[in-house]
């Protein structure tokens, strides 16, 4: 079973049981799924590292672009596991093209995930001047999407 059918039988475990929290842990993958008003947050982590480690897990889980540390570049992340589209709609023009500028609300991509449409923002000022993923790919939870360079221009 892959980890998406996981995910979507452990939502509906979720929603007939009324729960607003469910963990599992299966050799070295754990699932974390909160519900809050907002809809689902999940967290899929490979348990390799320390249960000490896991507060920075969930830390890392926060969908806002981190930094390269070599360069001065900025990474913008997946916050979650599903299909990414570069649209807000079939056949539209994707959100964020190379050059494009953006700045903390500039909706970057949609993610899919269990049949909800989920903005990805920015959440960072700058220039993209890098696109890792193609419409209709699936993407992994903190996998890199986009490289901005930062910038204090508009």
């Amino acid at each position: 079973m892959s980890i998406i059918d996981k995910v979507k039988q452990l939502i509906s475990i979720m929603n007939e049981n009324e729960l607003s929290e469910i963990e599992i842990q299966e050799n070295d993958t754990k699932i974390i799924l909160k519900k809050s008003t907002s809809g689902y947050t999940n967290i899929v982590t490979p348990l390799t590292a320390p249960l000490i480690h896991q507060p920075k897990l969930e830390q890392e889980f926060s969908p806002h672009a981190l930094p390269k540390e070599s360069e001065n570049i900025v990474e913008i992340i997946s916050p979650m596991v599903g299909t990414l589209y570069r649209s807000s709609a079939p056949g539209a023009d994707p959100c964020v093209n190379v050059g494009d500028f953006v700045n903390e609300e500039t909706v970057v991509c949609i993610i899919e995930a269990m049949k909800i449409m989920n903005e990805v923002k920015a959440e960072t000022v700058g220039e993209i001047v890098d696109v890792y993923v193609n419409d209709g790919e699936a993407v992994e939870y903190g996998q890199p999407l986009f490289r901005v360079k930062p910038s204090t221009k508009e």
